[in-house]
């Protein structure tokens, strides 16, 4: 396995255990509990998540960049054009 996978494994069971800790050291279930217990997933999240998909918004950056065209509406109406206009 990556090793970002084995870290994002430790990370999330040292915020399971914290949690459990917390949950049994206070007999309560507490905020601070539940935060960590919520935090859980996400490290397992980054840990699996390919590494393609910031390859790929990288791409699509230049993408936008080429279609950059403006449009001349020309001195025609507002209202014939569809907008209204506002009363104020």
């Amino acid at each position: 396995m990556p090793s970002r996978v084995v870290v994002g494994i430790i990370i999330s069971a040292s915020l399971m255990i914290i949690s459990i800790y917390y949950f049994t050291v206070d007999n309560v279930s507490s905020t601070k509990a539940w935060s960590y217990l919520l935090l859980t997933p996400l490290p397992l999240a980054i840990s699996f998540s390919p590494k393609i998909v910031l390859k790929n918004i990288i791409k699509e950056k230049n993408y936008w960049e080429d279609e950059s065209e403006e449009m001349s509406v020309g001195e025609k109406n507002p209202i014939e054009l569809g907008f209204d206009i506002p009363i104020l």
